[in-house]
């Protein structure tokens, strides 16, 4: 029972993310409700089993996972306050943050009543989704049509997309199979039914195809395969290295784009930029390469139209977003809070891994780390909640059930030193 009540507000969750409803004037979207009723799933279930084990050891794991939520609203509420925000601007940073820490929670309830089959449960739920969604498109607009739409979209790279294909085309769902498929490209032994998960997470995935997530995938599998090959202490210090390139690199990209980057690559060697090089030219006017900048806070890109530099005074959701995650984090809590907010999401977390899940869950992470850096690098996937999800439930559930035996032995054993064993024996 537990299973289908989970899997039926899961897929409503999935399915209704563009679905929105009013509440005292704001608008809310239909998948709140669901994400509350998985959580409250799990507290009653909670109620009844008592898996002290499990609860030990999501604790852990969610701690680590919310750690990159937590730096950058830190740093924004010092802004804030320095800034005297209103009450408008710090609503809407922390209408940013919520999202994403739901999304943490759904992953450790997932977890917490399914264990390590939570990974399938939750991907199941999600190609659900996205199958009810190819139905109700195809009735729209016939088998055929669809069909040959998603030819063209196969043959042209998302080069020419119809618009049965645009109905489908839900970025932060297509961009949550990334963290799934390198899972799975990783653990093919280990995995029951791997072929049809495989097809299935494939399938879903192409249907939204972005072209930025298909090398996201290569390159973080790639890697990652590459570094568990390597014994244990050498794959976590090159895990470690790689952390530390990686958070220098996407500094040196910012100053690449302050300094024209984009603007060369588009006149001299001939690249559509598609309209970046005017975006970030709006853009110049709200921050500074310098270790003075302090930031502007969470959020402060909804009030700019980036492809127009039009400063609206409420924020606004369906304006031009900034293409470019790493720009956004930079400019929302300046040059010491993106420094903190890349060490607390690479090296603390990377550490964390390699040390409570060993090689395997270590080289895992980095290769979702990759996978989100490069869409970081073009996109605005950092405050999409499935995607989130996705990377945040798939290493929590990388030997989810020795893990959780481990620490509860550890705890038992310290417990009875304190005397718990009195309180265990009644």
């Amino acid at each position: 029972m537990v299973s289908i009540i989970y899997m039926l507000l899961a897929t409503a969750m999935f399915f209704l993310q563009d679905t929105y409803f009013l509440l005292g004037g704001v608008e809310f979207s239909l998948k709140n409700p669901c994400i509350i009723g998985i959580l409250f799933l799990a507290l009653l279930n909670f109620t009844v089993t008592v898996r002290l084990d499990r609860v030990i050891i999501l604790a852990r794991h969610g701690v680590t996972q919310m750690l990159p939520l937590v730096i950058p609203f830190l740093f924004s509420s010092v802004i804030w306050v320095a800034q005297k925000a209103d009450g408008v601007t710090i609503i809407n940073g922390i209408g940013m943050i919520i999202p994403q820490i739901l999304s943490i929670f759904v992953a450790a309830s997932t977890l917490y009543l399914f264990g390590e089959k939570g990974i399938w449960y939750c991907l199941g739920a999600m190609c659900l989704a996205n199958f009810l969604r190819v139905l109700a498109v195809i009735a729209q607009g016939g088998a055929s049509a669809f069909f040959q739409e998603f030819i063209t979209l196969l043959a042209s790279f998302s080069g020419e997309t119809g618009p049965l294909m645009l109905a489908l085309e839900i970025n932060d769902l297509t961009f949550a199979f990334g963290p799934f498929l390198i899972y799975l490209l990783l653990n093919r032994k280990e995995t029951s039914h791997w072929l049809f998960w495989l097809v299935c997470s494939s399938v879903f995935f192409l249907i939204g195809l972005k072209r930025i997530a298909i090398p996201a995938v290569a390159l973080g599998f790639f890697v990652a395969w590459l570094v568990r090959r390597m014994p244990e202490k050498a794959a976590r210090q090159t895990a470690l290295c790689l952390g530390a390139g990686m958070i220098f690199c996407s500094f040196m990209y910012i100053v690449g784009i302050r300094m024209g980057l984009f603007q060369y690559l588009q006149e001299r060697l001939g690249i559509n930029a598609m309209g970046r090089v005017e975006m970030f030219t709006n853009l110049e006017p709200y921050y500074d390469i310098s270790i003075t900048f302090m930031g502007r806070g969470t959020g402060f890109e909804r009030f700019v139209d980036w492809a127009s530099g039009v400063v609206y005074d409420t924020p606004r959701r369906t304006i031009m977003q900034i293409h470019n995650d790493f720009l956004r984090m930079y400019l929302n809590i300046g040059f010491i809070g993106y420094l903190v907010w890349l060490w607390g999401y690479l090296i603390v977390r990377l550490r964390y891994w390699f040390w409570q899940g060993g090689k395997d869950a270590g080289c895992l992470f980095l290769g979702i780390c990759i996978y989100c850096f490069v869409l970081y690098a073009t996109d605005n996937t950092i405050y999409y909640p499935y995607t989130m999800l996705a990377c945040a439930l798939v290493p929590m559930s990388c030997r989810f059930h020795d893990m959780a035996a481990d620490i509860f032995e550890e705890h038992c054993v310290r417990w009875s030193k304190m005397g718990g064993n009195d309180f265990f024996e009644g």
